[in-house]
């Protein structure tokens, strides 16, 4: 009796552990898609962090303008988001992919930003008169 009580409560705990997986919905977004929508997300938040009133003054809406781009609804996209984060290792490789394009966007403008300066550098080196240098004075 006691051996089948004990059976009894590890086959309950291990079925009371096991995890609930959320069914896909019917109008899933698909993972390549979804990576475009959260990296479109990021940029959105970046920006409002760096300077919100630019969005206000232009009357940017980001969720509908989300939901307009990729021709999806504030519930398919809340279904989709739930049942991606529901597998918190898969969730994890969609960020990695937005990561990855954030990342190359970066090195993107730094390379930008160094061709720039370094032409900056040019020509102020070019403006600069053309001296003789100073001798000593002789004794």
């Amino acid at each position: 009796m006691k051996r089948f009580f004990s059976l009894f409560l590890v086959i309950a705990t291990i079925a009371s552990c096991a995890e609930k997986t959320i069914e896909e919905p019917e109008n899933l977004i698909p993972e390549s898609k979804m990576v475009d929508i959260l990296y479109d997300l990021a940029i959105i938040n970046a920006a409002k962090q760096t300077n919100s009133n630019v969005l206000v003054e232009n009357n940017v809406r980001t969720m509908p303008y989300i939901f307009t781009k990729y021709k999806i609804d504030s519930v398919q996209f809340a279904d989709s988001n739930t049942y991606y984060a529901a597998d918190p290792i898969g969730y994890e490789g969609l960020y990695k992919e937005v990561q990855s394009k954030l990342d190359t966007i970066k090195k993107q403008f730094e390379s930008k930003n160094l061709l720039k300066a370094d032409s900056i550098a040019k020509s102020k080196e070019k403006k600069k008169p053309k001296t003789a240098p100073l001798k000593a004075p002789q004794k």
